[in-house]
């Protein structure tokens, strides 16, 4: 029984899922979740099944390019095992569902542990804003303003960069201390995962979207986003 759910988990990530077309009318995404796969879900209005592939094994998914078919199959039927909690011989939709999920929340807890121990080389409890800054901006200077001539210099881009990070730095430091506990670096980094950084989420997404950054979405330019 096993072996005919792997086969037909590995069928729906491999084929058939190629041949499912793209509602041209599908609404994009504004928020700015960790997405499931670096793929893209669609090329040329066709589902990529590459993108399956990523949402259901994960960062699992590079190994598993490398593995002969056989090993693939051995290993995604002891997945398939993980999967079907109540151990009925089926996966279910909400099983595959809670997987992937549960696939994409180990990312971002493995991310928050990777970047807090990068930047906490000195193991504290909370991280200073100075000791990421220096790390990731070096000494470019976050209070300087952008005038028009700053456009055509090579450390504008960095500059626009730092003062966003400052802006959600401030939001995610519940306590003002101008440092964030590991809590709060993940809300730093995962704004997307935390209720009070909702609004940085928003704003974002806006920014992003308003390209000539007249402070307005035209039709143009939530179309073309």
């Amino acid at each position: 029984m096993r072996e005919l759910i792997v086969f037909q988990i590995l069928f729906v990530l491999t084929i058939s899922a190629t041949a499912i077309p793209k509602p041209e009318d599908e609404p994009k995404q504004r928020i700015l979740n960790k997405d499931l796969s670096d793929q893209e879900h669609y090329i040329n209005s066709q589902h990529n099944p590459s993108y399956d592939h990523e949402a259901f094994l994960g960062e699992d998914a590079k190994t598993f390019d490398q593995l002969s078919p056989e090993e693939s199959t051995r290993r995604l039927g002891i997945i398939v095992d993980k999967i079907d909690k109540d151990k009925d011989g089926f996966v279910t939709k909400e099983e595959l569902k809670d997987w992937i999920l549960y696939t994409q929340r180990r990312y971002i807890q493995d991310d928050i542990n990777r970047q807090w121990t990068s930047y906490n080389l000195e193991e504290k409890d909370n991280l200073p804003w100075t000791d990421y800054k220096i790390k990731l901006y070096g000494h470019i200077n976050e209070n300087e303003s952008n005038d028009q001539d700053k456009l055509e210099e090579e450390t504008f881009p960095y500059e626009a960069m730092l003062k966003r990070d400052r802006r959600r730095w401030q939001a995610a430091d519940l306590d003002n201390d101008n440092a964030l506990t590991k809590e709060e670096f993940a809300a730093f980094l995962h704004a997307e995962e935390a209720n009070h950084m909702k609004d940085i989420v928003v704003l974002e997404t806006m920014e992003d979207i308003d390209k000539d950054g007249d402070g307005k979405i035209s039709i143009a330019e939530y179309i073309g986003n």
